[in-house]
């Protein structure tokens, strides 16, 4: 491929990684309308880098990539109602964030079985560990959330088999990159629940889970988007 050719076949990152600094820039400054509009924009603008290259891959794989881009941009949006509200409303719009995030996850799922990833013991090690730490920090005394415990038993598949994709040819290390960083946001989430109590936190917080989230999401897709 020629440097011509690399560059438009990643031209959506000309605006991704403009959105992915403006969305967590937003929210450290408390720019609500700003942040919510570059965030919920940033799933959309990797998939019209899909759309750009379908040419590149086969439909299925096109519509996989697509499936799981819907799912980010709903679940995004939830997420980002979930933090601007409190109590019931607030734990409602999480679930109906995790379930959309199911669906990126169940997409993201099958491409890296498609290409050959398996589980490998120090990847689904990793991820096993911090699910369970997170389910006990999160744990408020009551029977788990089906819903929440769903996307993280998925959310642990997808970061295992990403972690061991490695030594794919083409992309793996992307690939398995992107599967820790997701993994590190949404740890990031509850912890910051737990621990982020001062603005100070509450910003550093942000900047975890907003920079390691958009990150692992383009790493992802960039990754995932050539044929195994």
């Amino acid at each position: 491929m020629s440097f011509s050719s690399f560059i438009r076949s990643r031209a959506d990152l000309l605006a991704y990684v403009p959105l992915a600094v403006a969305t967590t820039a937003a929210d450290v400054l408390g720019r609500d309308r700003t942040h919510a509009a570059t965030k919920v924009a940033l799933a959309p603008t990797l998939a019209a880098g899909v759309l750009a290259t379908r040419s590149q891959r086969c439909p299925k794989r096109t519509g996989a990539l697509l499936a799981a881009l819907v799912g980010s941009t709903v679940g995004d949006w939830f997420m980002y109602r979930s933090s601007r509200t409190e109590g019931d409303s607030s734990r409602a719009h999480m679930r109906l964030g995790a379930s959309a995030f199911g669906v990126q996850q169940v997409g993201l799922v099958g491409l890296l079985l498609h290409d050959g990833a398996r589980p490998q013991p120090v990847p689904s090690a990793v991820a096993a560990t911090t699910l369970a730490g997170l389910a006990v920090l999160d744990s408020d005394g009551g029977a788990p959330d089906p819903v929440l415990t769903g996307y993280g038993l998925l959310l642990g598949s997808m970061s295992a088999l990403a972690m061991g994709d490695g030594k794919r040819p083409r992309h793996g290390r992307a690939v398995a990159l992107g599967g820790a960083l997701f993994l590190v946001s949404d740890a990031a989430i509850i912890v910051g629940q737990q621990y982020a109590k001062t603005p100070r936190a509450q910003a550093i917080s942000s900047v975890v889970i907003l920079s390691t989230y958009t990150a692992a999401l383009g790493l992802l897709v960039h990754g995932l988007r050539d044929e195994g």
